[in-house]
């Protein structure tokens, strides 16, 4: 290389590598997410494994194998696989990959590719979305997805239900938005009497809980519907209503009038339980953030203060949020419908 060259680059270079090093970290985040999406991680959990029992089991044609050799080199240039040409085939290399071979992690494969199918097109697409007037909408996600990354929270969520629905007693529980039926699960755990309705607005999701609480064993405690609660006649027959991860699939102008309306299906004295993460916390709310402002029907996140607020104004008693997760943004709210104690504290 000439010096005449190098003093051309010298201005670029540190940009250039933290481009390169940003552009490495992507690569691996898809090569993983991918991995895991078509069975390979899972296929490489017992050792070495050659390329061309790669492509059977993945269903690739001979056609194929030449890219397919491609694509394994960049998991382990990456770091995430090893093996390769001259070896006995490729095996697991890279701690993330062995942490999302397990299906016992689904989740949290789901949430990477989430990550890089929905988040990253957020970011790099919003700006000529809002210039051309088209948001984004809900068919712009998978609900499948969605319903399998959402479960990252439901430990926390489960927590939640269990300080807000009694262990004992007959308890009839309305969820809306009730997603792949997890929290359901949770609430039935609870409270081996309880019975409910779950409402879903995506007709897939929807039957992704079906077919869950089936094989649950829970079909007879629960009837699922697909629907928009706004849409249905409320009538005060439910002693707990919960909605979790999705107050902002409404717009911010319209939630007191939706915690009204959902006051309605509650009992004197019935509660109201609501989880979601609020403004305020992490770059992934952020991003959160950002899905719901950007999404057609949907709204921001909320403030915590700001929620508690429209609670009281919808008629509920007693609004009280409590942080989840230390040092997140991320709360469950509780209220009760007239009838009930009321006292307004923010933790």
């Amino acid at each position: 290389m000439k010096l005449s060259t190098v003093r051309a680059m010298v201005p670029d270079v540190r940009p250039l590598v933290g481009i390169t090093g940003l552009a490495r970290t992507l690569y691996r985040a898809a090569f993983v997410a991918a991995a895991s999406d078509c069975g390979l991680l899972a296929l490489l959990q017992g050792g070495p494994v050659s390329r061309e029992v790669i492509a059977a089991r993945l269903g690739i044609p001979d056609s194929g194998l030449d890219a397919l050799e491609a694509w394994l080199e960049v998991g382990v240039d990456v770091g995430e696989i090893e093996g390769g040409r001259g070896a006995d085939g490729y095996q697991l290399r890279g701690w993330l990959a062995r942490s999302l071979a397990s299906g016992r992690r689904d989740p949290l494969a789901a949430l990477l590719r989430e990550v890089m199918t929905l988040h990253l097109h957020l970011i790099l697409d919003l700006p000529t979305r809002l210039r051309e007037g088209r948001p984004f909408t809900l068919a712009d996600q998978d609900g499948r997805l969605i319903a399998r990354s959402s479960r990252v929270l439901e430990p926390l969520v489960a927590e939640a239900i269990a300080d807000a629905i009694p262990e004992h007693g007959e308890v009839s529980l309305l969820e809306v938005g009730c997603g792949s039926g997890v929290h359901l699960r949770a609430a039935a755990g609870r409270n081996l009497t309880l019975t409910g309705l779950g409402l879903e607005l995506q007709p897939e999701v929807a039957q992704v809980a079906r077919e869950n609480l089936a094989a649950w064993g829970l079909r007879g405690r629960f009837t699922i519907e697909q629907g928009d609660v706004r849409q249905r006649a409320p009538e005060p027959r439910f002693d707990v209503v919960t909605l979790h991860n999705n107050i902002y699939y409404f717009t911010v102008a319209e939630r007191v009038r939706l915690l009204a309306h959902l006051r309605g299906f509650l009992r004197p004295g019935g509660r109201l339980l609501l989880t979601t993460a609020c403004r305020g916390g992490s770059a992934a709310l952020a991003v959160l953030d950002l899905w719901s402002a950007a999404t057609e029907g949907c709204g921001r996140l909320p403030e915590p203060g700001e929620l508690l607020e429209q609670m009281h104004l919808a008629g509920l008693r007693g609004a009280r949020a409590r942080r989840l997760l230390p040092g997140e943004s991320y709360y469950a709210f509780t209220a009760t419908a007239p009838g009930g104690a009321s006292s307004t504290t923010l933790n």
